[in-house]
Parts: C-alpha cells; structure tokens; sequence
C-alpha cells in the first residue's frame, strides 16, 4: 500500500468531514487515521461513529477497517515511530486540535505541543510530499483587514491581537512547526468561521450556529446589519482541503478556506433568512448596534429569551462573539480560487437546514460545542 494520507481529527467536526469527504473520493483504503483510545478497535468505533454522523453510510463505512487506525494520543507518538505504514504517508491532514474559546488549561499542550510532536513523527519520512497544517483564518488577530478583507499571508501574530486563546495557539502551532522542522513539506490551511452542513444543517455540530439564534433573539449586536461575516460549511471546507490534498503541485503555501469577498453574508440577509425559517419578523427594524462594552446592558433580556441558560457564561460567550463579529472580517480566498476549487456556497443557502436541524436543541446545550 503506498500513497497513504495521514489524517489526524477525524473523531472531531472538520477532520470527520474530511475523512468522509476522501472516502466519496474513492480515497478510503488510502487513509491511514490518528485516533486516540485505549485500543485500537475503541478508536476505530469512535472514527466510524462520528463519520456516520457527518452522513458517511454503510458502504462508506465498511472502507474504513481497524487496520486503518493509528491508536496514539497527539502527547505520545514516539510510542507509534516505528510504524511502518508512516513511510507510506505521502500527505498529512493535520486536524486535530482543541477547538474551544474558554480558557483551557491544555490549549497549548495539544495544539502547539501536539503539533509539533507529529511534526517530529512525519519529518523526513521518505514519501511525505504534503503536511497540511489546519489552522483558523481568525488567528490573523486583530488589527489585520485592509478595508475589512484579510489577506493570506504567511506571518500571524502572536501577542495581544488575539480576542481568545485559541486563536494565539494555532497561530503559534504554525510558527513553531516552521521553525523548528522547517524540511517540512507545509502547506497552512486556514478555514474561517464554520457554521454547519449543507445537507445535514446543525446535525453533526452546533458550534457558532446558536450565536446567530441568540442575536436575533436579542436584537442586538456590535456590527451594522450591513457589514458582511464569512461563514463556510463544513462539507464545502472538507471539499476544498481534499482537493488541495490530491493535486501535484500547489502555487501557494498559505491558504483561506473562506467565502470570501464573493460569498460572505450581510447580516441584514442573515436576519431575512432566519426569520423566514423560524416563520417571525426580522428584527431589521428593531436591530440596535451596541459596543462591546455594552452588551452587559442585555442582561435582562438575556434571561427572558434564553432561560435556560447561565448568565454569565452567555454574557462572556456574547462579549467574545461581539468583538469578533465586530472585526468585519472578510477572508481573501484569491489562493484557494486560483487552484479551480470551486466557490462556497453562501451561509443563506443553507440557514434554514440549520435552524430545523437544531430546533429541538436549548441553546445552552448547542453552546457546549464552543466552551469545552
């Protein structure tokens, strides 16, 4: 078996709708997958069970054999070294991460400890043509639009620009595993804001998407309802990541898996198509822009339209989704676009999938996705 592609993260969102992505690509006896378990049959059961939740069917499944599983956890990899099967990588996904905005203590133990222990784990394998770092395109911190749109560039910072910590430590995992195996073959893909699928709606994950609910809900947040969001589907993203995977050659190093100035969403459109899907009034005419500062003063609507939820876990989780949506940000997708990946679909498209997909959730059970 040659031609392998490591991938790691595929018990998680992304990384599992880049595994089932590969496997409808015909890829799925070529993927060898990072797992952590106490056996490896336990961590193949944990792969299939979130593959089958990001749509993977039976016959999609029955691709991926225990045989395929690389039972390790990020901290302890020289225990797998030897394994014969990684001088057969030619590409590494590298999804896995701690995707969290609270304040983890093992933020930076996985995400730049861990990445660079399987950097020392895939530097100068024979085969390896690919190592494909999956970072955020937010790690860009503040300060890094020019007329709101963000370039793709290489250098991210590392010191006060960044609203949370999770940002900083993707960024410094990317800086770190340049400096210290700069013989690896990188390539950094920077997905933006993930919100959903575009056929399974909230199903699989409802990170971010509640954030949406609770704004209209309120009537309030820190940006105009003109200002646009550059939200992308996990499907779409998973898509683009494997395509760059397969070609022979790439033109750049760094790349935004984004909707760009093409397909990112006004908020006003936002609203529109939220309100037809919950069957309510948009809140366009009510709407107030606020500061940051000023979204305490929400409080007591807070608990009127969202009881179940912990004050000030929401007033915390809202202050930092505020300044974030506050950025403007759009992401420059001109890399991705210049390789024939073909466009993202826009986050109206598939709102109302979202909304019915995660109907029946309450909002502080759709919030454990983001504060882990």
């Amino acid at each position: 078996m040659n031609n392998l592609i490591l991938m790691t993260g595929a018990t998680g969102f992304l990384g599992g709708a880049n595994a089932v992505e590969a496997i409808h690509r015909g890829l799925g006896k070529e993927l060898l997958l990072l797992a952590r378990a106490e056996s490896s049959v336990a961590a193949h059961a944990r792969v299939i069970k979130n593959l089958q939740l990001l749509g993977a069917s039976p016959a999609d499944i029955a691709q991926i054999s225990v045989d395929q599983i690389l039972c390790a956890d990020l901290s302890e990899l020289d225990n797998i070294a030897g394994d014969p099967r990684l001088d057969q990588v030619s590409v590494v996904i590298h999804s896995a991460a701690l995707a969290t905005f609270s304040n983890h203590p093992s933020l930076e133990k996985i995400n730049v400890d861990g990445t660079l222990a399987l950097g020392k784990l895939m530097h100068r394998r024979p085969a390896l043509k690919r190592f494909m770092y999956i970072g955020t395109a937010m790690a860009c911190g503040e300060g890094a639009g020019v007329n709101a749109v963000v370039a793709e560039r290489l250098e991210l910072p590392l010191g006060d620009e960044h609203l949370v910590p999770y940002t900083r430590s993707k960024a410094l995992g990317e800086k770190r595993l340049r400096e210290v195996y700069p013989e690896l073959p990188l390539i950094m893909v920077r997905p933006s804001i993930i919100v959903g699928h575009t056929t399974l709606g909230c199903a699989p994950s409802q990170s971010i998407f509640w954030v949406f609910m609770v704004w209209q809900l309120l009537g309030a947040l820190t940006t105009s309802l003109d200002e646009k969001v550059d939200v992308v589907p996990v499907d779409w993203c998973a898509q683009a990541i494997i395509e760059l995977a397969q070609k022979e050659t790439l033109s750049h190093e760094v790349f935004h898996i984004s909707a760009g100035v093409g397909a990112s969403v006004p908020f006003r459109e936002i609203d529109l198509a939220l309100a037809a899907a919950r069957d309510i009034e948009p809140i366009g005419a009510t709407y107030r822009q606020i500061t940051p500062d000023a979204i305490a003063t929400l409080l007591p609507r807070m608990r009127e339209c969202v009881p179940e939820c912990n004050d000030r876990l929401l007033l915390r989780a809202l202050k930092l989704y505020g300044a974030f949506a506050g950025l403007n940000y759009v992401f420059s997708n001109d890399n991705l676009l210049a390789e024939g990946i073909q466009p993202p679909p826009r986050f109206t498209d598939y709102i109302p999938l979202c909304v019915e997909s995660a109907r029946h959730i309450p909002i502080a059970e759709q919030m454990k996705w983001d504060f882990k």
